[in-house]
């Protein structure tokens, strides 16, 4: 078992469901979210694999895509699949995140830690995690909080955005999911500062929850 691949899953999983707590807790519409996400996350990975060689290379064209990718997947799902939800927009923003921090990087993270041998190279994993613990475990934290606010902010949006019948609400949030043209920029550069993604990520997802709190008062 890797410790540090453990700890690092088990700050994705305790961000992924301390805010279930937080709302009102409605498992239908949880697993809604779930067929959003994972619709959103399996479109990327089709398009990614069928344009391998692209999205591959290094150039800004890529970085651009990946951040399309998405800024129109992810709330775009999130809005196709909104029309099932008839009430707790927040309830459906943290679920989004859920599903993402609690499952795919926690829960999962998780099982790999375990069957990853205690002195295996976390660096062939990702550069990011050749840094002090002490840094990556601050930049885990605040990457996954970056995710958190982030679907909370797109599935508040979508939600205003259908029920409302206005679409500025979450043609103001989706353009965000562009962070993960920064991602793939540090992933793709090999870069191995993990605060050069995980600050800006971070503000981007403050904006994204500040402003979905606003249309929430507004709406």
């Amino acid at each position: 078992m890797n410790t540090e691949f453990l700890i690092l899953a088990l700050i994705a999983l305790i961000i992924g469901i301390v805010p279930l707590f937080l709302v009102k807790r409605d498992l239908k519409i949880l697993l809604i979210a779930g067929g959003a996400y994972f619709s959103a996350i399996i479109t990327k990975e089709i398009v990614q694999v069928s344009f391998l060689h692209f999205f591959q290379t290094p150039q800004i064209q890529t970085y651009l895509a990946y951040g399309i990718l998405t800024a129109v997947t992810e709330p775009g799902f999130a809005y196709l699949f909104v029309r099932f939800v008839k009430q707790n927009p927040q309830t459906y923003g943290v679920s989004l995140a859920f599903w993402e921090n609690g499952f795919l990087v926690g829960l999962l993270g998780i099982v790999s830690a375990i069957a990853l041998p205690a002195n295996y190279n976390l660096t062939l994993i990702s550069p990011l995690l050749n840094e002090p613990l002490a840094v990556v475990i601050t930049g885990r934290i605040m990457d996954r909080l970056s995710s958190l606010f982030l679907h909370y902010a797109w599935g508040v949006s979508a939600y205003l955005s259908f029920w409302k019948k206005d679409a500025k609400f979450i043609l103001t949030i989706a353009p965000l999911g562009f962070i993960d043209s920064l991602t793939a920029y540090v992933d793709l550069s090999h870069i191995n500062s993990y605060f050069a993604l995980a600050v800006p990520a971070f503000i981007a997802g403050i904006i994204g929850f500040l402003l979905a709190k606003y249309y929430l008062k507004k709406a």
